[in-house]
């Protein structure tokens, strides 16, 4: 492929013309030590896919552990339907409400020990407003 000679010729460019013609700009004294603290003090933006990973992580666990529980407690009833008491624990009498209040409570500890993890809309959406 013949390259085309008198587009070679950059000196002719109109673009360069008005470059020669501006003023020089130097950089001050400071500007290297400017631009380091600059970026020092940028903030790392969180990828996009942590929004996602940790909320599904903490609800993998803790439906994992409602599971746990539900799994538990269809163990301990016998074919009877009645639940066969653990010596030395108290007698289980929870519904499904109790179990979602629980798991509720849960998430909101989770969420209170790593509250920076989460946005505004996030934290909104799990206190139910």
């Amino acid at each position: 492929m013949k390259r085309d000679d008198s587009s070679a010729d950059f000196e002719r460019d109109p673009v360069w013309e008005l470059l020669r013609e501006s003023a020089a700009q130097r950089p001050g004294p400071n500007f290297a030590s400017n631009v380091v603290r600059a970026a020092r003090l940028e903030t790392q933006a969180k990828p996009w896919w942590s929004r996602f990973l940790i909320p599904a992580s903490l609800g993998g666990v803790l439906a994992g552990a409602t599971a746990l529980v539900m799994v538990t407690l269809a163990l301990k009833t016998n074919p009877g339907g009645t639940a066969t008491p653990i010596p030395g624990q108290p007698a289980v009498d929870s519904s499904l409400a109790d179990l979602q209040d629980d798991y509720e409570t849960e998430v909101f500890l989770a969420a209170a020990e790593h509250l920076g993890d989460y946005s505004d809309e996030e934290l909104v959406s799990m206190i139910g407003f």
